[in-house]
């Protein structure tokens, strides 16, 4: 139930956040989500009540924070460096996050056994703390034309609509939102019930994804910057598909971390390119919105995918929820090998 809550707000936050970014400024609507990622924590803390933890997942989703880009933060970070560096700065600050995560995440479990799993929510709440103090100290506001009229609430029932050029990447959105949740939201799940993997092999396998992403990242992001984004886009399908089929053919422990490997190579070829391609096909005052109204759309798309992958599995076995993502990912083709390069030296406005 609090899992289902969170994907809720998280579809519900993208999208109000990023409608709110293009209004008010990013600075601002970045400050205001880690509040709302602060407040999560506290009401965890505040009481031992089971609604405090139905608010507490309610405001962890709705600050768009939670295994996902907060499209605020993506857009400030798109419009602070030029087109040639976008995906290698979206690459350096997303390797350097998930390399902290790792090391936080051995930290916490130690700190966790030791002390108990208080200090933790403690320690992020500082954390966070911090973040809003170093964001209001140090990074300038990125949108060129803050609007103060008044007219702002008439303005965002216009944005909830599709932004209608970008139509195809709303489609790949959403069948990616149902494939990717409905092939691997249980998997590890599967993989203990079907193989009987134990928690230390679970462990590996998670970390060779993180480790893969993080230390392919910045490379890809290069590749984005001198390549361009769609070859990039096309290379994480292929990332995508290959490691769909190496799950569904693996038979033990050593073939599923092998394409936990080329799985983190998919983000890493993704995330960037995909971030930079959407800020050079839209437009400044509405980058945010198409970035959150996206990744609403995945999250929504999503939410019936486990209820799915269980009846799948129930039913055929395994391999069939894997089938199932391998499918949609080849509908995702045709749309991909549509999409426009964006010019290379767009003319200056």
């Amino acid at each position: 139930m609090a899992q289902t809550v969170i994907n809720l707000s998280s579809a519900a936050g993208s999208l109000l956040w990023g409608l709110l970014s293009d209004e008010f400024g990013r600075k601002s609507i970045v400050e205001a989500s880690y509040l709302c990622r602060v407040l999560s924590m506290l009401a965890l803390l505040s009481s031992h009540n089971p609604l405090f933890l139905y608010l507490f997942a309610f405001l962890l989703g709705f600050s768009a924070y939670y295994m996902q880009g907060n499209p605020a933060r993506s857009a400030l970070i798109s419009e602070s460096v030029e087109r040639g560096r976008r995906a290698m700065a979206i690459s350096i600050l997303l390797s350097i996050s998930l390399a902290t995560s790792t090391v936080a995440a051995s930290a916490g479990g130690y700190i966790a056994l030791r002390i108990g799993y208080h200090i933790i929510f403690h320690l992020c709440i500082l954390c966070d703390l911090l973040s809003i103090l170093l964001i209001s100290l140090f990074v300038e506001e990125t949108l060129r034309a803050e609007r103060r009229d008044g007219r702002w609430i008439s303005r965002l029932g216009g944005r909830l609509k599709p932004l209608g050029e970008l139509t195809p990447l709303y489609l790949i959105v959403t069948l990616q939102g149902l494939g990717y949740t409905a092939g691997y939201s249980l998997l590890y799940g599967l993989l203990v019930d079907h193989y009987g993997f134990t928690t230390l092999q679970l462990g590996m396998l998670s970390t060779a994804f993180n480790i893969a992403w993080a230390l392919s990242s910045i490379p890809m992001g290069h590749l984005s910057d001198r390549l361009g984004r769609k070859p990039l886009l096309l290379s994480s399908w292929a990332a995508a598909l290959t490691t769909a089929f190496g799950f569904i053919y693996s038979r033990g422990f050593w073939g599923f971390l092998l394409f936990e490997i080329v799985s983190g190579f998919d983000p890493s070829m993704w995330t960037p390119a995909w971030i930079a391609y959407i800020s050079e096909k839209t437009s400044s005052d509405t980058l945010s919105s198409a970035l959150g109204s996206l990744t609403s759309y995945f999250r929504m798309a999503g939410i019936p995918a486990p209820y799915i992958a269980s009846l799948l599995y129930s039913n055929y076995g395994f391999k069939a929820p894997l089938i199932l993502h391998a499918i949609l990912l080849t509908l995702t083709l045709p749309l991909l090998l549509s999409l426009e390069e964006p010019p290379r030296n767009p003319p200056k406005t």
